[in-house]
């Protein structure tokens, strides 16, 4: 039963081809291009290349620190402070569209120490806030956090409002 089955299979795979002819392996008869040729196009594309991933990369770790829990509850404490509103007037946020925030903010680790310009209707400054916990079971203990307008700091941790909680 199975012989029949079988046999054009191996006649398939027995079958030898005599009919192809031999014809030698295709030559190039021109010279080949020098790789290194453009090595110092490559190397100021590589230079762009590099210098593009980190411009992107530092636009991106800022952002994500403009979007953090600490700083927007930081704005948002600001907002409702009768000391900061007299000191720049309504209208509290960032000073720019893209605001650049300069320090460590590093929650994970418990490490809070950032600065960065804000603006009201009447005024503008820079905000410093740091900020340490030793646990992630323990609040963050509030070192600095002040305002900064015209080369004079405001503490707000001596506002009477002050119960601030990161």
């Amino acid at each position: 039963m199975f012989k029949n089955i079988t046999k054009p299979l191996r006649r398939l795979y027995t079958t030898r081809v005599t009919n192809l002819k031999y014809q030698p392996p295709i030559t190039i008869d021109k010279e080949l291009p020098d790789p290194s040729h453009k090595k110092k196009i490559n190397r100021r594309y590589f230079l762009v290349y590099g210098l593009g991933i980190t411009l992107s990369c530092l636009i991106i770790f800022n952002y994500e620190k403009t979007q953090s829990p600490i700083v927007t509850s930081t704005l948002f404490y600001l907002r409702r402070n009768k000391q900061v509103e007299n000191l720049l007037g309504s209208g509290i946020d960032f000073a720019y569209s893209w605001p650049w925030i300069s320090g460590k903010l590093n929650t994970v680790q418990g490490l809070i120490d950032i600065k960065f310009k804000i603006k009201g209707n009447k005024n503008d400054g820079y905000l410093k806030l740091k900020a340490n916990r030793e646990s992630k079971l323990h609040p963050f203990n509030v070192e600095n956090f002040s305002i900064e307008i015209d080369g004079k700091d405001y503490d707000l941790t001596k506002d009477s409002d002050f119960d601030f909680d990161l």
